[in-house]
């Protein structure tokens, strides 16, 4: 999920829409969909044969997401709205990028505990 390519393609995503206007939990939200599409869309780009069928709007995710959790948590007390949508699109996916990398870690961790134990 790395790359300026993730960046683009969550301000594209989010381009159309007035997203200044978003509560900063749909702004989450709609970043989340929009890296998901994105993972996906990559992942059937090497399928011989497969359509992403990428027309359809990129659907938010849901709210009880954790990752939408995470974002909120970077947004707090910060201005975003003043922001470049590139400058914000690249902050929270650096975001997203460490809670993953957080998540495999403590996943790992507590793997090994169990296989210790």
């Amino acid at each position: 999920m790395t790359g300026r390519s993730v960046d683009a393609a969550v301000a594209a995503t989010l381009a159309p829409y007035a997203w200044r206007e978003f509560t900063d939990r749909m702004l989450a939200r709609r970043v989340v969909g929009a890296v998901d599409r994105h993972v996906v869309v990559g992942f059937l780009a090497g399928l011989p044969g497969a359509d992403a069928g990428t027309d359809e709007p990129v659907e938010p995710a849901e709210a009880g997401d954790e990752r939408v959790d995470a974002l909120l948590w970077a947004l707090d007390g910060h201005q975003w709205r003043a922001w470049a949508l590139d400058r914000l699109c690249a902050r929270l996916v650096v975001v997203l990028e460490a809670w993953h990398a957080e998540r495999g870690s403590l996943e790992s961790d507590l793997r090994r505990l169990l296989e210790d134990s």
